[in-house]
């Protein structure tokens, strides 16, 4: 089921406009990632979606069908809460069978089902136990069983993984994608956390303050951000950011030109025919297998991945380098122009 926006908007009603002209298309049988910081619209989009909250204008469609006045239950959603919300007086089968039986499913037919999806996500050793007998991830799979129970047309998550220690959420988001990849039902992810969103989604919708900043493949927003908040939020070690003046001595930058963003893997070894920047080594650091140093740049400081050495200069790698004017809309470099 592919999911359509056209021209929604969400007002409050203090006059509060808090989504923007949302226009965007979410591919059949695909785990689409909505990615921000707090407060940046990701759960709201997801609640229109599944029809917890009306538009205010535009329109919604699953498929050829508009489900703009739908609720939740007429579009056949399943959704999974930050807190799982599993039934506690209920054993694990129970809980999955739940949605199947208010929907006036067979009882062999639920419960066949019901033990089909507990093998899917791993817990079908636990039937017979109630959620508080259960770990964490436990109870994530339970609770994406039981969503799925009911055959949903969209898999909404909201946050699933927040309440999980770090091991567990590297762990549950790759199940999260084998779970998505093997039952084919098109799948919405919130999350405020890019490594989560990187790794796990096929697209990555990147919001902040109710507008959408760039809808790509995360490879894409990785290599190629619209503008210089994408820039900014996706990738770890963050972007270095120094101010176009710091620059132009060094590149051929657009007059309206404010700052420049290099990725920490941009900065290497001098290599011939790329820019030159001089600069001072600071701090070398070494996290088990990952390097990198602290380099500075007159009073700015950069962090590169790719020297673990004291050097007086490096180049940039042109493929990891970004300017942007004010409004942190992205520009072009003249890569081949002539260097001052």
């Amino acid at each position: 089921m592919n999911v359509r926006f056209e021209h929604v908007t969400l007002t409050y009603n203090n006059g509060v406009e808090v989504l923007h002209d949302m226009d965007f298309e979410l591919p059949d049988g695909e785990l689409i990632a909505l990615l921000g910081p707090s407060g940046g619209g990701k759960s709201t989009t997801l609640n229109l979606v599944s029809g917890l909250l009306r538009a205010t204008t535009g329109k919604i469609f699953f498929g050829n069908d508009e489900v703009t006045e739908k609720d939740a239950l007429q579009r056949g959603v399943g959704m999974v809460f930050q807190n799982y919300a599993l039934y506690p007086h209920m054993t694990v089968l129970e809980n999955i069978v739940f949605p199947m039986k208010m929907a006036k499913v067979a009882k062999d037919v639920r419960n066949e089902r019901a033990r089909a999806l507990a093998k899917l996500v791993r817990v079908d050793d636990q039937l017979n136990k109630k959620p508080g007998a259960l770990s964490g991830g436990q109870q994530q799979r339970v609770a994406i069983a039981r969503a799925l129970a009911k055959n949903p047309s969209v898999l909404l998550l909201d946050e699933p993984l927040s309440n999980l220690d770090a091991r567990l959420r590297v762990e549950m988001r790759e199940e999260i994608r084998r779970i998505q990849q093997e039952t084919g039902v098109t799948t919405i992810f919130v999350t405020h956390d890019q490594s989560e969103a990187m790794h796990v989604a096929d697209k990555i919708m990147v919001l902040n303050d109710g507008v959408i900043q760039q809808f790509d493949s995360p490879q894409s927003l990785y290599q190629n951000p619209q503008n210089q908040f994408v820039a900014r939020f996706i990738g770890e070690p963050v972007i270095n950011e120094v101010p176009a003046t710091a620059l132009r001595e060094h590149l051929v930058l657009p007059a309206t030109a404010v700052t420049v963003g290099i990725r920490p893997e941009a900065i290497k070894k001098p290599v011939m025919d790329t820019p030159v920047l001089p600069v001072t080594a600071e701090r070398i650091q070494a996290f088990g297998r990952d390097r990198q140093a602290t380099l500075r740049l007159g009073d700015y400081r950069l962090i590169t991945t790719e020297i673990i050495e004291a050097v007086d200069q490096v180049s940039l790698d042109r493929a990891g380098v970004y300017a942007f004017n004010a409004a942190g809309e992205r520009l072009p470099i003249d890569w081949d122009g002539k260097r001052a």
